[in-house]
């Protein structure tokens, strides 16, 4: 029979929203409508509702709750459930065109864990919920390329490696799309290093905005190095009073946990089990304040 799960972080409240979140809430309008090509008349009957929508919810929601109701709206409004599809796709594959030459970095790395912790840490770049129209590929390859030269703000990767060295299983929480590639990297990386660890990968239940699916994992073969998951849900975050009960067997039976992004570390920075590392970059002022960390930093830190 099976271990019971814990109960105290499953039915806890929900983080109050930062007001500042939701700045986020209706660039998710701007940014969705934009990638649709969806005409101006829609585009400005879509903003109006989702200002209604606000105006009448609840301002103490969590920040992915409110995201994800706006999303829905202009989803439905739009008349496709999934209008970022195209997007994904092609970050998913410029993204990987990058890993033969990553991978010759990392096999030359004095520091091979650290050295791929770091290229995985820079495809968080590629974040449309949070900097929506400011994220180009250009950008995005160049930050991949360029991350060596950035110093990790927090950085415990000396912990994750005694971890996975003792570890028999690992669950790998995905983000979003393109950095997927990074993360295939990554755990390429780490069944090389210790091989005697499980992995599996976690991705999103269903399309959110440019977050990781089953699709995303299929388009860079991510079933090669991981089996891969669904959490049952989908929100921007891994909040798991939402998440099915087989996704919260998985997360409670992992011996390591690598969540990637912001919304996972929202998620997760105050739930009931250790042994997890968050790989993100701080994007905004609201998580920085949260990790401590200065806006735009890179961070690979343990939870406490």
């Amino acid at each position: 029979m099976s271990a019971p799960l814990p109960q105290d972080n499953l039915y806890a409240p929900e983080p109050l929203l930062d007001l500042e979140c939701l700045h986020c809430a209706i660039n998710q309008v701007i940014h969705t409508t934009e990638v649709a090509g969806t005409p101006e008349p829609l585009r400005r009957e879509l903003m109006q509702r989702a200002l209604k929508l606000l105006a009448e919810g609840d301002v103490n929601r969590n920040n992915c709750i409110q995201i994800e109701q706006v999303y829905r709206m202009v989803a439905e409004g739009l008349g496709d459930a999934d209008p970022y599809r195209e997007t994904r796709l092609f970050f998913d594959r410029e993204m990987l065109r990058l890993l033969p030459q990553l991978r010759e970095h990392i096999a030359q790395s004095d520091d091979p864990l650290r050295a791929a912790v770091r290229a995985a840490i820079a495809g968080n770049l590629i974040d449309l919920a949070a900097l929506g129209g400011e994220v180009t590929l250009e950008r995005a390859l160049q930050k991949v390329q360029d991350v060596d030269r950035e110093g990790l703000y927090f950085d415990d990767c000396d912990a994750l490696d005694a971890a996975l060295r003792s570890a028999r299983t690992l669950l790998v929480l995905g983000d979003n799309c393109g950095e997927i590639a990074m993360d295939r990297l990554l755990i390429e990386t780490i069944r090389r290093l210790y091989p005697q660890v499980e992995v599996k990968y976690g991705v999103r239940g269903a399309a959110i905005v440019n977050d990781v699916t089953y699709e995303d994992a299929a388009a860079v073969a991510m079933e090669e190095v991981a089996e891969v998951i669904d959490n049952g849900d989908c929100l921007l975050t891994t909040m798991l009073c939402r998440t099915s009960e087989e996704f919260k067997r998985e997360f409670y039976a992992a011996d390591v946990i690598i969540a990637k992004g912001m919304g996972n570390y929202e998620g997760l920075y105050n739930c009931d089990r250790g042994n997890i590392w968050f790989l993100m970059i701080a994007k905004c002022s609201v998580v920085a304040r949260m990790s401590g960390a200065p806006k735009g930093s890179i961070l690979c830190m343990e939870k406490k």
